[in-house]
């Protein structure tokens, strides 16, 4: 039997202050974590409906649509209508589209503030185990479903 540790404790305390550091550190652009999550995707996914990014971002609608609202506000996303009349399709601004590259350096610079010292072999190790605990959860999201 594995010893008990406070694995899931400490997870969900670490992705609770880089939240709090992340939005902390980019107080001068406006952005919130939330909103580049959505920035992010659809710049590498392009335009696509709010169903489609609630599922791949994992947030659940509610929080979401409090979300695109603040962005719209903003001008950093519009909605446009698609193929399909009864969704809309999100798209980013082109305020947003121009901000993008400097917005992610100043990601990029918080991320390697975060992780410095860390060895490259242990975020490898990180990465596989947190996607091997995803599909996991993915995997038992299928099962419950299934029943």
């Amino acid at each position: 039997m594995r010893k008990k540790q406070p694995f899931f404790f400490l997870l969900n305390q670490t992705t609770r202050q880089f939240s709090k550091s992340f939005n902390e550190h980019l107080v001068p652009t406006g952005l919130y974590l939330a909103q580049w999550s959505v920035i992010h995707y659809i710049h590498l996914h392009g335009p696509c409906t709010q169903r489609t990014i609630c599922s791949n971002l994992n947030i659940e609608p509610p929080t979401l649509t409090r979300t695109l609202r603040r962005m719209e506000v903003l001008d950093l996303i519009v909605r446009k209508e698609g193929t399909d009349k009864r969704e809309k399709m999100i798209h980013l601004t082109d305020k947003a589209i121009n901000q993008y590259d400097s917005w992610k350096e100043q990601i990029i610079s918080f991320e390697n503030d975060v992780i410095k010292d860390i060895p490259d072999e242990e975020l490898d190790i990180a990465l596989q185990v947190f996607q091997k605990m995803m599909n996991n959860m993915k995997a038992s999201e299928v099962t419950k479903q299934g029943e």
